[in-house]
């Protein structure tokens, strides 16, 4: 909810009990370009709001006479009873209304299609820093101090560091409106480390310490298709295409489908693990499953298992899933694969 010169605009996630409940209201009217709602900022409209929607417009911060008519409201109500603050708000107002903006925010990634997983993280990041916003005198400069806590406080990477940008840019965007050009919102510098690759030879000496059999087939698959941990821990049976020695990666990063290929080495192993290890039955519905009935093989599971085959192996460089996935493209390189080719096996967006 906004006030903007004798105006309220009420800009609500759709929900037909909800739209019914608004349509109640005396004078209001829907606004397609701006897609709010508006009342006149009446005695009437005020106590229908209370009553109806259980807002206090008197909690409600006016905007200026920069806010023409035809400006968006920047704010909105996550639902009945729970006003959400305006762009204009002070930062003490939006600590008070942390849990709907944090609401908020997960709505508008899910409209927007963010996985879980990112949506996760992103919320994460909005949460921690509404819960520390109220002491600064304006948005911009919480914004900076609490990024700096975040790298003073915790030795963090530096994909740690964009993410947390990211985060708070997307949730400034969508959820407060602000221009994200005017944020102090700055990312990390690229870094110019060269990639861990193991040799054919360390790769054959990994893999051989790898005692389980499921485990085995798990890593083959990752470093022979190139997978990212969270491509391989998804598989299921049917994306393994036996007759054309192809593997199909169904909502990798960025959920995007592609092919890459499925190896006789990693085949063998895989048949090992489902005819061996699985005694003939099937893995149901993941290739890979979890000790959780219903859930595939999480992410920090496979890095466990690689850490734990690199030191029986006696490997002295830092092996992780990504590592192999590095190596993959690497011998693929230097048996002269095109690498635009291996861009497109990768799943990369581009060649650099």
């Amino acid at each position: 909810m906004t006030r903007v010169r004798g105006e309220l605009r009420l800009e609500a996630p759709y929900s037909p009990q909800l739209v019914a409940r608004i349509r109640s209201l005396p004078g209001r009217r829907w606004d397609r370009r701006a897609r709010v709602w508006r009342l006149p900022d009446t005695p009437r409209a005020r106590a229908a709001l209370h009553s109806i929607l259980g807002i206090d417009v008197d909690r409600i911060e006016t905007l200026g006479d920069g806010a023409g008519p035809d400006a968006p409201a920047g704010n909105a109500c996550t639902g009945p009873g729970e006003p959400v603050p305006s762009p204009a708000s002070t930062p003490a107002a939006l600590h008070a209304h942390r849990d709907g903006l944090v609401l908020r925010f997960d709505e508008e990634m899910r409209l927007r299609g963010y996985a879980p997983r990112t949506r996760r993280a992103y919320t994460g990041h909005a949460r921690r820093f509404l819960a520390e916003v109220a002491e600064a005198p304006d948005l911009a400069e919480a914004l900076r101090a609490h990024v700096l806590r975040r790298l003073r406080r915790e030795q963090v990477s530096r994909a740690y560091h964009n993410q947390l940008v990211s985060a708070l840019r997307l949730f400034c965007a969508v959820v407060l409106g602000r221009r994200v050009d005017t944020l102090p919102l700055v990312r990390p510098r690229r870094e110019r480390r060269l990639p861990v690759v193991l040799s054919r030879g360390e790769l054959r000496r990994f893999l051989k310490a790898v005692r389980n059999p499921k485990h085995l087939a798990l890593l083959a698959l990752a470093y022979s298709a190139g997978l990212r941990v969270s491509e391989v821990v998804r598989l299921r049976p049917e994306d393994l295409d036996r007759e054309r020695g192809l593997l199909h990666v169904r909502g990798g990063k960025g959920r995007k489908d592609r092919t890459t290929l499925l190896s006789e080495m990693a085949l063998a192993f895989v048949d090992a693990y489902l005819q061996g290890y699985l005694l003939g039955n099937s893995p149901g519905r993941w290739l890979f499953p979890g000790a959780r009935p219903g859930r595939h093989l999480n992410a920090r599971s496979v890095q466990k298992i690689t850490a734990a085959a690199r030191l029986r192996a006696g490997i002295e460089k830092p092996v992780t899933p990504h590592v192999l996935r590095h190596s993959f493209a690497t011998h693929l390189l230097e048996a002269g694969t095109d690498v635009r080719l291996i861009q497109e096996l990768l799943g990369h967006a581009s060649v650099r």
